[in-house]
């Protein structure tokens, strides 16, 4: 049997090249872990609403918060802005994240409100609905009750 060089080097090239493509196929089902990521001033729709025209920034800022980007060259506007990025299930999304984001920006004449525009966030995304996160009670089950002062 008389094998030429270039046939021995594409049999020797092609070997690797099927191993190797088969040890990535078989890391392709593992992920690397990211965590959830929320930025921004999440702002609901019920928030939202309760921002009229004619109200001042004061009122705007103890409602909706500090705004997440406010104009440095001009102060008629202020943006509230919240983006999602976190994990979901690989059977719903191949790759493994959705992404969101909501964006309001109220618009001011002077020291009074304009009007309001973009897009609330419909629920509160971080508790799922519900009231906003407070502290948990940190007292240990079965404990004494603490000394009243």
């Amino acid at each position: 049997m008389n094998l030429s060089p270039t046939s021995t080097l594409s049999r020797v090239a092609v070997i690797p090249a099927l191993v190797l493509a088969g040890a990535l196929s078989a890391c392709s089902n593992f992920g690397v872990y990211r965590l959830d990521v929320q930025q921004g001033n999440l702002v609901t729709q019920e928030q939202v609403s309760k921002v009229r025209p004619g109200m001042t920034r004061l009122d705007v800022r103890n409602l909706l918060g500090t705004p997440l980007l406010q104009d440095a060259f001009s102060d008629k506007r202020w943006d509230y802005i919240y983006t999602e990025d976190r994990n979901t299930d690989k059977k719903l999304n191949p790759f493994g994240r959705i992404q969101q984001q909501f964006k309001v920006t109220v618009i001011f004449d002077g020291e009074k409100v304009a009007r309001v525009e973009g897009v609330a966030s419909p629920v509160e995304i971080l508790t799922g609905g519900g009231e906003r996160r407070r502290t948990p009670d940190a007292t240990p089950p079965n404990a004494p009750p603490e000394p009243r002062k």
